[in-house]
């Protein structure tokens, strides 16, 4: 009944901010990869980031902008929840592999790339795990980059890990705006989740930075 009502009151800007930043997005990816085109490794971590966050946007517009019904609504919905997860380990992917050292990039990335699986599985199950257990995963997938944090701040300037506390900081706060539903300031226009998927794009934002300007010029070991 819940989801029925917000398909009727579904906000005239829903998923449109996701397909722009997916169109735009075609452009980073290119970007980053002819940066990093002289490494190969270094261009395959970097794809792996550019095309989960495509993947995401692109999934996130269709679902949101096109009104789907039954089966249909819930495969898209699936999809758009389980790649938040994609995300998360698309963007820890060419940090860990580029800057982090022998074991502690193995059992980072797998450790997140797990993570990432169990979080599709929980997509995939829909209904039958509530929002705020979907929501807890996606904050502690995210956070557990703390435990990296010596690591990195070791190598890189702090404010580099700077721009990685604040990617994830806006993520957390879009994702508590998604859990919370709140603000909602324009039902019929402009509401909680829109908030939500511009902070989604703000910290990919953050993110990208971090990786253009500190990841990609650093010496992998």
């Amino acid at each position: 009944m819940q989801e029925h009502a917000e398909k009727i009151l579904k906000p005239l800007l829903r998923g449109w901010f996701h397909a722009f930043a997916a169109i735009a997005w075609i452009g980073v990816i290119i970007f980053l990869c002819w940066e990093s085109s002289e490494d190969l490794p270094r261009m395959f971590s970097v794809l792996v980031f550019g095309v989960s966050t495509f993947i995401l946007y692109a999934v996130s517009a269709i679902y949101h902008i096109f009104d789907w019904r039954g089966i249909w609504h819930k495969i898209w919905r699936t999809f758009d929840h389980a790649n938040i997860f994609v995300l998360i380990a698309g963007t820890y992917t060419p940090i860990c592999f580029n800057v982090l050292s022998d074991w502690v990039r193995i059992i980072t990335l797998s450790a997140i790339w797990l993570m990432a699986l169990a979080g599709i599985v929980i997509s995939i199950l829909g209904n039958r795990i509530s929002r705020g257990v979907r929501t807890g995963f996606y904050l502690s997938m995210g956070w557990v980059s703390l435990l990296t944090f010596p690591a990195l701040i070791s190598v890189l300037p702090w404010y580099a890990v700077g721009f990685l506390v604040l990617g994830g900081a806006l993520y957390t706060v879009g994702v508590l705006v998604y859990a919370l539903r709140r603000p909602n300031p324009f039902p019929n226009y402009f509401g909680f989740h829109e908030i939500f998927h511009i902070f989604v794009i703000a910290g990919g934002t953050a993110f990208t930075l971090c990786i253009y300007f500190w990841v990609l010029p650093y010496p992998r070991i």
